[in-house]
């Protein structure tokens, strides 16, 4: 029970019109071996696991540099020099 993130395109190639799940199964139909079936259940849920762990790795990813932000940026900005505002001398006018 491996649920598939919901992504643009797919990491193998797929028949135009269809998705990997419809593949899968239209290959399942299609075999006769046993063994070749079991291979193929064996490569999709291999495949969905893949993508999960992925998917998994980018939100923790996300959320590290959402706490870092909120923890780092204070420090960083607390070490950055002052910035200084130039006073710049006018010119005498006449009176």
């Amino acid at each position: 029970n491996w649920p598939l993130p919901t992504r643009a395109g797919n990491i193998f190639p797929v028949r135009q019109g269809t998705n990997l799940g419809e593949q899968v199964l239209k290959d399942l139909t299609t075999t006769e071996d046993e063994i070749e079936k079991l291979e193929i259940l064996d490569s999709y849920a291999a495949y969905s696991q893949r993508a999960y762990q992925q998917q998994v790795a980018v939100a923790i990813s996300f959320l590290a540099g959402r706490i870092l932000d909120t923890l780092l940026e204070p420090n960083i900005l607390s070490h950055l020099p002052a910035v200084d505002i130039l006073s710049r001398g006018r010119p005498a006018t006449k009176e």
